[in-house]
């Protein structure tokens, strides 16, 4: 009922403002069917495969007028089947909320350079690495917000200063301070996230952008103490965006953490990636080859200095479904890897079939950054567990059935080693591995229709 209000309400907006701004009605339906056999964790050889079907629905709004705009989406995001109010003749609901307000915010342009965009919101830059919209999940990820934005096309050169700060509207304000209530990190430990971020071109191809980051958590149990972490680095992409051409193209990402931890320690992490690849045939096939490394706490280091410190790296709101290890999803650092970092080496593949048809391949090889500790053996020396932990692979389809429908189908596979296994505690009392065959495999429908459209006459 209150959808289709807003929907209402919208609509007598757009007749009467479109004569003076521009307003678009547009919504997203995306639907995907999962098969998942050892997603996120390698699978037990008894387990059975899971099945089911999760939809994404967005209304979106959006408002332009000279000196202003805005969006308001609206989202419901369910899995098929889970409603939990049901009587013998049919099912009448659920017990629980799944619609909610995805973004919410207004721009106030200053002038043709300057603008400042308020409320919840959608962030990412360059290739996500950091601050990322997550859209892998069905329920995407915004913040809350005030980014300031600054454009200069004639110097190539743009930048966006955001800063936020979280918290619990149930707390209990008592003089300058809350109470004990007013501890966030129950809910999200994040309560601050505040970024610099400057970008600049370098001739056609390329550009060069750099990233401060300063990420607010709260000690534990409390709401006046927080532990702000660093995030410093620079991103170099050379003829590596949707509009690069044929030839060489290079993505690279080289960043420092420092500060403090959330739980207080001192913070001495960094992350490193690149990948190099050649695209020809008129950008029909692009081969590329890549690395990644994550730190992560070395245990053969057993120096009182170095373990004062947090040596692994956080990658905050950063997509990870793209990324370590492939689309099976194995790999949230850092306690998947019993905080020993990353190391994977990928080789990737596409092509397209034909200007609808994208054919992907990607290939990882996943190993522990540092030493990760197993166990003492009979002369009480340290055993540590074996670098190498699993190999992947992903194949993706993708078919643009028109401008408003794509399909993508994808299959990925994983071959975990012994050694992950046992980190996995995939062992049994005999000592026997008990993982069995590991996939996960999904199908997903996206329909983006334009409802209304004032521009259009």
């Amino acid at each position: 009922m209150r959808t289709r209000l807003l929907f209402l309400s919208a609509l007598m907006v757009a007749f009467i403002f479109s004569a003076n701004a521009q307003f678009t009605i547009d919504a997203q339906y995306r639907v995907r069917a999962q098969a998942l056999h050892g997603y996120k964790t390698p699978a037990k050889v008894d387990a059975d495969a899971a099945f089911h079907v999760g939809q994404r629905t967005r209304l979106n709004l959006n408002y332009k007028a000279e000196k202003y705009e805005t969006k308001l989406s609206l989202q419901d995001v369910r899995t098929w089947g889970d409603a939990d109010i049901v009587n013998a003749t049919g099912v009448l609901g659920k017990s629980y909320g799944t619609f909610d307000i995805y973004e919410a915010w207004f721009k106030l342009k200053f002038d043709d350079k300057r603008s400042l965009k308020i409320g919840r919101q959608e962030l990412k830059y360059d290739d996500q690495r950091l601050i990322s919209w997550r859209n892998w999940w069905d329920r995407g990820m915004t913040y809350d917000a005030a980014t300031f934005s600054c454009v200069n096309k004639d110097a190539g050169l743009s930048w966006d200063l955001s800063v936020s700060y979280n918290s619990l509207s149930s707390g209990t304000l008592v003089g300058n301070d809350y109470l004990s209530s007013g501890y966030f990190g129950t809910v999200n430990p994040m309560i601050t996230q505040n970024f610099l971020y400057i970008k600049k071109k370098v001739g056609d191809k390329m550009y060069i952008s750099g990233t401060a980051i300063a990420s607010g958590w709260q000690k534990a149990g409390t709401a006046s103490t927080i532990y702000i972490t660093g995030t410093e680095g620079i991103h170099i992409n050379y003829n590596a965006s949707k509009k690069g051409t044929d030839g060489p193209f290079a993505k690279i990402n080289l960043f420092v953490q420092n500060g403090h931890s959330a739980a207080g320690k001192v913070v001495n992490a960094n992350m490193i990636t690149a990948n190099l690849g050649y695209r020809t045939m008129d950008k029909k096939l692009e081969i590329s080859a890549g690395v990644e490394m994550i730190s992560g706490t070395d245990a053969s280091d057993t120096t009182q200095a170095y373990a004062d410190e947090d040596h692994n790296f956080n990658l905050l709101n950063g997509g990870r479904h793209p990324y370590y290890g492939g689309a099976i999803d194995w790999f949230a650092i850092p306690k998947s890897t019993k905080n020993g970092g990353l190391m994977t080496i990928n080789f990737n593949v596409q092509y397209k079939l034909t200007k609808k048809d994208i054919l992907l391949l990607g290939v990882s090889n996943v190993n522990l950054a540092t030493n990760v500790f197993k166990e003492v053996d009979t002369n009480g020396d340290d055993v540590y567990y074996g670098k190498a932990l699993t190999n992947n692979i992903d194949l993706t389809y993708i078919r643009k059935m028109n401008k408003d429908v794509k399909l993508i189908f994808g299959v990925s596979y994983g071959m975990p080693t012994d050694d992950l296994l046992q980190m996995r505690g995939m062992i049994d009392v005999d000592g026997n591995y008990v993982s069995g065959e590991s996939y996960f495999v999904y199908t997903t429908l996206v329909v983006t229709p334009k409802f209304f459209d004032s521009s259009k006459k």
